[in-house]
């Protein structure tokens, strides 16, 4: 059995995140984790009810240690903000195996209240009704979240694929564009996507 380590609710969301890291989300038990502490596994109760517990205090370690683009400055372009925070979202959930599945099923379901107060002001004062201002957060965090859940699991690498065989002129001239975008990689797919959106969410695009 390992050395014994320091057993309280940092070390275990501690050892957790290094777990997951090694086994990914599925393959993250309880036992797995006590043996990396040198402990029993009914030691982590004595600090946590559950495995579903330890994975919701997991997400929001990660997300405190990765998610730092949370608050907007003084005067910030709101869309600056947006696309900041976004990216800030997508690093957190990149930083370890399979963060974004972890956020889904386990990430708060509340928002930190000082953190929303300041963002959904910041949309506000530039324009946005208060809830078209909510509005844009959630469109923005759930196309983050999926696009970094389809690129953390999908077969291929995400890759764009063609059947095999003689390819027609047109057909060929997909597989060199697709080629393009792989080569152009997910962080320009994924800030593509994201400017098109934060652009559509203008409140004054239509003036």
């Amino acid at each position: 059995m390992p050395q014994q380590r320091r057993t309280d609710r940092q070390a275990i969301v501690a050892a957790s995140i290094e777990v997951l890291d090694e086994r990914g989300l599925d393959k993250l038990s309880l036992h797995a984790v006590a043996a990396r502490l040198g402990v029993r596994q009914p030691a982590l109760y004595h600090h946590f009810h559950d495995k579903q517990e330890i994975l919701a205090a997991v997400a929001t370690e990660v997300l405190a240690r990765w998610h730092t683009d949370r608050l907007p400055e003084p005067n910030e372009d709101w869309r600056d903000f947006l696309a900041r925070n976004s990216h800030s979202l997508r690093r957190a959930m990149l930083a370890v195996r399979d963060g974004a599945r972890l956020l889904v099923v386990a990430g708060p379901r509340a928002p930190e209240l000082t953190n929303a107060i300041a963002q959904v002001s910041l949309l506000e004062r530039q324009g946005f009704t208060g809830a078209d201002a909510i509005l844009a957060f959630i469109a923005v965090s759930r196309y983050t979240i999926g696009a970094t859940l389809e690129q953390q699991s999908a077969r291929d690498g995400s890759a764009i694929l063609f059947p095999d065989g003689d390819l027609s002129p047109e057909a060929a001239h997909l597989v060199q564009l697709a080629e393009q975008v792989a080569v152009l990689g997910p962080d320009h797919e994924f800030s593509t996507g994201l400017n098109a959106l934060i652009e559509g969410l203008d409140p004054h695009a239509a003036d």
